[in-house]
């Protein structure tokens, strides 16, 4: 039997995402023969062919083995996107979410009016779990099972399969399994497979629990035309940003504000972006849960299969008597951890041709214990913190590049901590930068947040100028171990300390202050005014597979985060080194702030070093300015102050719309004074800052004035309580500011 659809009749007709989730009539022919169907009041159609879910597109047409019905069904969520850029954005920008479910779990009952059953086939289900089911869907922007409002569902032995694009992965829309509202979704011994741009396998959101164990969940780049991928809206949200350096468009899984998502002996996979993922997270402080709880799991970017006799693997993973085979490969990051949430893993094998984790924004934290953990360029990079630490015990690190890079300076300020335990870090593979950089505080070249498609080179570190801008310091602690890499602070727009703790321990490197610059894939200079773009799909070759041999990217994003370091005397990017109970062998010429150790013997070399300092400590003795020999290791102790050129900035950044900020103090008279206030800031998914003022001792702050923005009084309450203003960016305007007038 064939069935043709000839045209329908749409509620959404102002943009083409999601328009086989708003169709209220069809004209379609069977096998020639014409026919109509009109949806109910308030209801869609579904398209339902051989037990699995279609999209009803006028021009589509399908074979049918058995048999297909055309389902009207109520509309549970009629929704949009409610995240900054994109909440001033037109219409045609935008689109409506209209949610559509195989199965509708609410107040702990199955809604019949708002659930397309037909799509479920096997086992058994009722209103409080499913056993041994089987629900596919294949078309874009279609719920499987969405649990909702103090619900509990618990799903066994059942497998998943949705292709075709989400709409929303901050939403949930189009998303397998969802729970939301205080619910808890338990799944045991399941396959989830998805294949489309923006589809998420599982999703959890307002103080719901996705609890997920012996389960294998696969989500596979979109096989989307170049027209299609076009025409998905919110564009910022069909692929990860260009910022963070890296692609894809595809998030395994995803929790929203206070969710959580635990997870126990399983696999998930994504061939692009991520796979435990977090976005826009309430705090740990405020709700005292992890968002992401994972044991016993392995988890990765590239590519699942059932496992072929004799082909090579990167590993192989068996679950419920199933063995998988997993290549390492594509582009992205295994988890992520934003606006304060705290992550724990525990015994996970993670596997990432880029990063294993991004931090980003917030006093975000994650733990990792007993665990073997793989990336392919840096293992950790935090992005726009606010403090937070990567915490590692009895641990095994692979990487290539570097461990950990944190980003701050003027782009967007940040700051953050790792503490290694008992942990093994090693450096494998070829890298194009530095040779085992365990720590590097970098000037940032974040491209801006989603929706900036461009990133132009601009490296100027050789001619910065003393500072009292400052931002809060960030550290380095490595413990009861031996340890080998070297460690770099190139910040020279504003002032950051990048602490450095050897205890109980043995390190051996170079550490640190440096200039930089930008380097390609093959380790060449890439010369300021270089243009960086974002791959958006190929035209000419009609699809947006970034990894396709031809038409696909040409790996600018990779240069992102790319530095090459060169020693340099300390100007804005002081490094203190403490040896307790430590050895320091060193292996290069540094220049340090400061370094104390028990003894000087503690530092040693096997080839001749300089090491200048401006100051030095010895079994707690302070030394003198001069030069001091031990072994092959020369210390030069120069305490000559650096002299600052004051430019008021107290606090400065980049909002969630690309919006530059600075907060700037001066005193009645004109004079720039950086140190008269401390500024307390939070940017938040709105677009704004929000801003709470802290006059130094000795100052008072007589007024304030908006500059191409305005000051709003803060109403806001939770996580966003503890400030008193918000700065809001004037319609249309690149870069915002407050100037604040002090006296003493």
């Amino acid at each position: 039997m064939k069935l043709d659809i000839i045209r329908t009749s749409l509620v959404n007709d102002y943009n083409a995402t999601g328009i086989a989730s708003t169709v209220t009539a069809a004209e379609y022919a069977v096998d020639g023969k014409a026919e109509c169907r009109t949806a109910g009041e308030g209801e869609v159609l579904v398209l339902v062919v051989d037990g699995a879910q279609k999209d009803l597109i006028g021009g589509r047409s399908y074979e049918v083995k058995d048999s297909f019905e055309i389902v009207s069904t109520k509309v549970y969520r009629k929704a949009g996107p409610s995240a900054a850029p994109w909440l001033n954005a037109k219409d045609e920008e935008k689109a409506t979410y209209y949610f559509r479910q195989a199965l509708l779990v609410n107040e702990g009952k199955i809604e019949d009016d708002y659930s397309v059953k037909q799509i479920i086939t096997g086992g058994r289900y009722d209103d409080k779990s499913a056993d041994g089911i089987t629900l596919v869907s294949g078309g874009g922007h279609f719920n499987g099972i969405l649990v909702d409002n103090g619900s509990e569902y618990t799903i066994t032995n059942s497998k998943f399969y949705g292709y075709g694009d989400g709409g929303d992965d901050l939403s949930g829309w189009g998303t397998l399994l969802m729970a939301d509202n205080k619910s808890v979704l338990n799944v045991s011994d399941c396959y989830i497979e998805t294949e489309g741009a923006t589809r998420c396998s599982i999703y959890a959101d307002n103080t719901s629990i996705a609890n997920v164990k012996n389960t294998v969940i696969y989500t596979k780049e979109t096989p989307d035309t170049y027209e299609e991928y076009q025409n998905l809206v919110p564009g910022m949200m069909k692929r990860v940003p260009f910022a963070l350096g890296m692609d894809g468009t595809i998030r395994s899984f995803n929790v929203m504000a206070d969710g959580q998502g635990i997870f126990e002996n399983c696999i998930v996979v994504s061939t692009s972006w991520g796979t435990l993922s977090t976005d826009s997270g309430t705090a740990y402080d405020l709700c005292g849960t992890y968002a992401i709880n994972a044991k016993d799991t392995f988890s990765g970017i590239g590519t699942l299969e059932i496992a072929q006799e004799g082909k090579e693997y990167t590993a192989v993973k068996e679950m419920n008597g199933v063995k998988y085979g997993f290549t390492v490969g594509g582009s992205g990051y295994v988890t992520y951890a934003d606006s304060g949430v705290h992550n724990f893993y525990d015994n996970v094998e993670f596997w990432s041709p880029d990063f294993i984790q991004i931090m980003g924004s917030g006093n975000t934290g994650s733990d990792y214990r007993n665990s073997v953990l793989n990336a392919g360029h840096t293992a950790f990079m935090s992005q726009q913190t606010s403090g937070g630490t990567f915490t590692f015990e009895n641990t095994k690190i692979n990487t290539v590049d570097s461990l950990l890079q944190i980003k701050s300076g003027a782009a967007n300020t940040g700051f953050a901590n790792m503490v290694l335990d008992s942990t093994e870090v090693n450096f494998s593979g070829t890298s194009t930068r530095d040779t085992g950089i365990l720590c590097e505080l970098v000037e940032s070249d974040d491209a801006g947040n989603p929706g900036i498609l461009t990133y132009t080179i601009n490296d100027h570190s050789e001619e910065a100028v003393a500072t009292n801008s400052s931002v809060n310091d960030s550290s380095f602690t490595m413990k009861n171990g031996s340890y080998k890499g070297n460690i770099y602070n190139c910040i020279y727009n504003y002032k950051q300390n990048l602490n450095v703790t050897v205890e109980n321990a043995e390190y051996e490197g170079t550490v640190s202050s440096t200039t930089y610059v930008h380097v390609d894939l093959e380790g060449n200079l890439v010369p300021n005014g270089t243009v960086l773009n974002a791959f958006m799909g190929s035209k000419e070759y009609d699809h947006c597979n970034y990894l396709a041999e031809k038409g696909g990217y040409t790996q600018d994003c990779k240069l992102i985060g790319r530095y090459k370091h060169t020693a340099a005397p300390v100007l804005n990017n002081p490094i203190n080194v403490t040896l307790k109970n430590a050895k320091w062998t060193v292996t290069g010429d540094g220049y340090l702030n400061a370094l104390a150790a028990d003894n000087l013997t503690d530092i040693t070399a096997a080839a001749p070093v300089t090491v200048t300092v401006k100051a030095l400590t010895i079994g707690g003795k302070a030394y003198e300015d001069g030069t001091y020999n031990q072994g092959n290791i020369t210390i030069v102790v120069d305490s000559t102050a650096i002299e600052v050129i004051d430019n008021g900035i107290c606090d400065a950044g980049q909002t969630y719309g690309n919006v530059k900020y600075s907060f700037v103090a001066m005193t009645e008279d004109g004079e720039l004074d950086s140190r008269a206030v401390t500024v307390k800031r939070q940017n938040y998914i709105d677009g704004n800052v929000y801003y709470k003022l802290i006059p130094t001792e000795g100052y008072t702050i007589l007024s304030t004035e908006a500059v191409s923005s305005r000051i709003e009084p803060n109403t806001a309450g939770g996580e966003l309580e503890i400030y008193e203003y918000v700065l809001c960016p004037e319609n249309g305007t690149t870069e915002m500011g407050l100037r604040i007038v002090v006296s003493r």
